[in-house]
């Protein structure tokens, strides 16, 4: 699939001064030191899962997950790279007499991981986490008390990691007002112990009222387990955190978005050798265009700011009531291994696979522009 080159031939360097604010030439960065996307190298149709009126699946590990919110909402399926349906199953605890499944993951021995809530057979109302084996059958479970999770990945030492907020209902016992300085959103569990640690409060991402809310949203949030580390963008806010999971140690970036464009965060993905990449598009009323894009997110440490750099051929600027160019990009699912897996105009309700290279000389003359 060829990829056209509309938007940025037009203005190629203007994204690029946006995101690098120390650029002042245009010798200083070229297309030629910029990333640029593979043509497909795989495309797979989900017809079951991806369609017209279907709830929107995950993409985690290599596979395709759908939740089930009608008739079974406790059951998760699971689609390989191929689009086959490979794993079917109720993912929930043992003592659960009522529960629903509010999303999953794939675990890296092709289980599933599941976070959800329901009622137990002590009556008891709870939260958890629940793992599979790769024949569906439920094999480790934990409740996570007053913790309301919505997104779960498994790291390479099978713990998982779990983006959510803290809810304290008034009726529950046990409630003690905290404020959102104390009140964290990602959080560290194994099956064995429970709770390993706690990170990021509310207080310290927005001082909005509101702010539980965005950061739930998996349209504005993403977390990713990568070999080595932990990886969230908050969409809303515009922030990009890491924890390295051998140290636990927090880094945080803000991240500079190009001009023209942040309205919606359309992905984000951490490949095997751990390149993050962000999809993003924006509407201008202007002009009544759209405007899509891949890019590669630079978060060096001891910066504060992390930048992200366009990939040539990925940035299209279209008339949205129209139909897109063939190979416009749309969504970043995320990523198997070291390529990216998304959606783009062509693939109809199908995903495709694509690496992105990047010239030698590319990071070098992005750490100078950042010094």
């Amino acid at each position: 699939m060829k990829i056209r080159n509309q938007f940025l031939k037009a203005i190629p360097l203007a994204l690029v001064f946006a995101c690098f604010g120390g650029v002042t030439s245009p010798q200083e960065l070229s297309e030629q030191d910029l990333p640029t996307l593979s043509p497909a190298l795989h495309t797979a149709l989900f017809p079951e899962v991806m369609c017209a009126g279907c709830i929107v699946p995950h993409w985690d590990s290599g596979y395709v997950l759908h939740v089930e919110i009608d008739t079974d909402p406790a059951v998760v399926t699971m689609y390989d790279r191929v689009g086959k349906k490979v794993l079917e199953g109720r993912i929930v605890p043992p003592d659960a007499v009522k529960a629903s499944v509010g999303a999953a993951g794939a675990t890296r021995t092709g289980g599933i991981v599941a976070i959800g809530g329901g009622i137990m057979t002590d009556g008891s109302s709870q939260r958890f986490i629940v793992k599979s084996d790769a024949s569906g059958r439920v094999v480790q479970s934990v409740k996570i008390a007053d913790f309301y999770p919505r997104q779960v990945c498994e790291a390479t030492d099978s713990t998982v990691w779990v983006v959510g907020y803290e809810t304290n209902y008034r009726h529950d016992p046990s409630y003690r007002d905290v404020s959102d300085e104390e009140r964290n959103v990602l959080r560290h569990y194994s099956f064995e112990k429970g709770l390993h640690g706690s990170f990021v409060s509310l207080g310290s991402i927005s001082k909005s009222r509101n702010v539980s809310m965005q950061i739930s949203r998996p349209d504005k949030t993403f977390l990713r387990c990568g070999k080595d580390r932990v990886a969230v963008l908050l969409g809303a806010t515009g922030e990009y955190l890491e924890i390295d999971t051998s140290t636990e140690k927090l880094s945080r970036w803000k991240v500079v978005l190009p001009l023209g464009l942040g309205e919606k965060t359309s992905g984000f993905a951490v490949t095997e050798e751990g390149r993050s990449f962000v999809g993003l598009s924006d509407f201008s009323d202007q002009d009544n265009m759209r405007t899509t894009g891949l890019y590669e997110l630079k978060a060096d440490r001891g910066t504060p700011v992390a930048t992200l750099v366009p990939i040539v051929g990925t940035i299209t600027k279209y008339d949205p009531s129209k139909i897109a160019p063939d190979g416009t990009f749309f969504y970043l699912w995320g990523a198997d291994g070291d390529e990216l897996v998304m959606q783009r105009q062509g693939d109809g309700w199908g995903l495709s696979w694509a690496r992105v290279s990047a010239p030698a000389t590319m990071t070098a003359k992005i750490t100078g522009l950042q010094q």
